[in-house]
């Protein structure tokens, strides 16, 4: 039977305005009396605030709901995005973990580990994602705009991601009284039905729990347009009129329980998005004989690789390859005689998904250019020590004194490796060098920066470079119901 699984989120941010945490407080009595969960991704100074103001009933309850990680502070400058904007990737790295784990343990401390992370705002890079498998955030959950894959759920430096979900991201708008209701209530319906027909699907519905508060974001108010006033200058938002908020949140119920009612729908959190979206990949052992027949790139164009159902980056194909390449040439020169039979038994094993190259370095080796098989094989034995000891494809393959491009090294390998393994070749005396490109870069928008709270001119470049070049790692998530 086919299940539509809606996945409520959201952003708990507001540590200046304390009328925030009655609108907290009003959510997750709502969802207790409904008998359902959702996923509270939590800024830690709103965390430590709610400790500092004694706020122990809002805790409980949150204690018993999913738990998301927020960043440490959201939106006090600099924000992630401007201080990687110019950063590489080791030192961003090291920068997001200085910054955010004090923030991460505190909000484990005071309410749990964190199933997810959700960015504050427009504020976005991919240097992150090693922190959060550091700490063992295995989602990432939001509705920004930098990174998607066709409006579904998707991996991306081996993280699942709920990200830009394009036409299954929905809401009902609270303070429009009956007929925000009813229109939330349609465009839900009409979500829920086409999964339906399609045989399931995801629909992911968040909100920002100061909205039933406040008239204005926290944020805006203080840190707009790169602003950073000194504390005592901070101010909280404008409240709602009385009985605004009470109003909104009889409203929100009525949207959950027209939800919780829907025949085929079922109401679910982060942290049981990732039993039904398992990476199928990882721990997969794969023969050459099914590698070789799957390494068809079109026009040299490197996607997502499939066997049967399971979605392989290219990041993990380029792994596979290294390993099973060496390994067979390996069995053709030790002195035994090995054809496309014996090759074919090869087996690899992906333990995990590596990064992507951290900088875009060109081949000197134009296409039809021939490398002496030797010196190949030399350059995969090499690509394949950097790709564990790193832990990322290198940013070139090296040839001798000439250096290919991953991409060009992989379909030039796959090559190899197909004529090997499938027309029973023997090595050549040389290879000719293959083009290639990598599709999921078309993935990554440009646009991006429009936050509020950066300033104006705000943009970063690097930082969507750095995105670009991590699509190595990007493919589809398969739901396994």
């Amino acid at each position: 039977m086919s299940t539509t699984y809606a996945l409520f989120w959201f952003d708990v941010e507001d540590y200046l305005t304390p009328e925030s945490d009655d609108a907290l407080k009003g959510l997750l009595e709502i969802f207790e009396a409904c008998g359902v969960q959702a996923t509270w991704k939590m800024v830690a100074e709103k965390a430590r605030s709610l400790e500092d103001r004694g706020r122990s009933d809002i805790i409980r309850l949150l204690q018993r709901q999913d738990i998301g990680y927020h960043t440490d502070n959201h939106s006090l400058h600099p924000v992630l995005a401007e201080y990687l904007a110019d950063a590489d990737w080791d030192d961003g790295v090291e920068e997001v973990i200085r910054r955010e784990r004090a923030g991460y343990d505190d909000v484990s401390r005071i309410l749990g580990p964190s199933s997810t992370f959700g960015q504050a705002g427009g504020s976005w890079a991919p240097q992150l994602y090693p922190f959060l498998r550091d700490v063992g955030v295995p989602l990432f959950m939001d509705e920004a705009s930098h990174i998607g894959c066709d409006g579904e759920p998707f991996w991306y430096c081996g993280v699942l991601h709920v990200n830009r979900m394009e036409g299954s991201a929905t809401r009902a708008a609270f303070d429009q009284g009956d007929a925000g209701l009813a229109d939330g209530n349609r465009r839900f319906d009409e979500i829920h039905q086409r999964h339906m027909a399609a045989g399931g699907g995801l629909v992911s519905i968040y909100y920002h729990p100061c909205e039933w508060a406040t008239t204005a974001f926290w944020d805006g108010v203080n840190f707009s347009n790169g602003a950073m006033p000194p504390r005592h200058e901070w101010r909280p938002a404008p409240l709602r009129p009385p009985g605004q908020m009470a109003a909104g949140l009889a409203t929100f119920r009525q949207y959950l329980e027209h939800i919780i009612g829907c025949p085929g729908v079922e109401v679910i959190t982060g942290r049981q998005l990732l039993n039904l979206f398992p990476d199928t990949a990882r721990g997969a052992t794969i023969t050459a004989a099914d590698l070789a027949q799957a390494l068809v790139f079109d026009n040299g164009v490197v996607g997502v690789t499939w066997f049967d159902d399971v979605a392989l980056a290219p990041a993990e194909v380029f792994a596979l390859v290294c390993d099973t390449l060496l390994e067979a040439v390996v069995t053709m020169t030790e002195g035994v005689e090995a054809g496309a039979q014996e090759l074919a038994t090869i087996v690899a094993t992906l333990e995990n998904t590596p990064y992507g190259p951290v900088q875009r370095q060109s081949s000197t080796l134009a296409a039809g250019a021939k490398v002496p098989m030797e010196i190949f094989i030399e350059a995969a034995a090499d690509a394949r020590q950097s790709l564990h000891y790193h832990g990322r494809v290198p940013a070139a393959v090296w040839a001798g004194a000439q250096r290919l491009s991953p991409q060009d090294f992989l379909v030039t390998a796959a090559y190899l490796l197909r004529r090997l393994v499938l027309a029973g070749d023997d090595l050549p005396a040389a290879i000719t060098v293959r083009s290639g490109t990598i599709d999921g870069e078309r993935h990554v928008r440009a646009d991006v920066w429009g936050w509020p709270i950066f300033s104006q001119d705000f943009t970063a470049p690097r930082i969507l470079e750095h995105a670009r070049l991590q699509t190595w790692t990007l493919k589809p998530a398969q739901r396994v119901d």
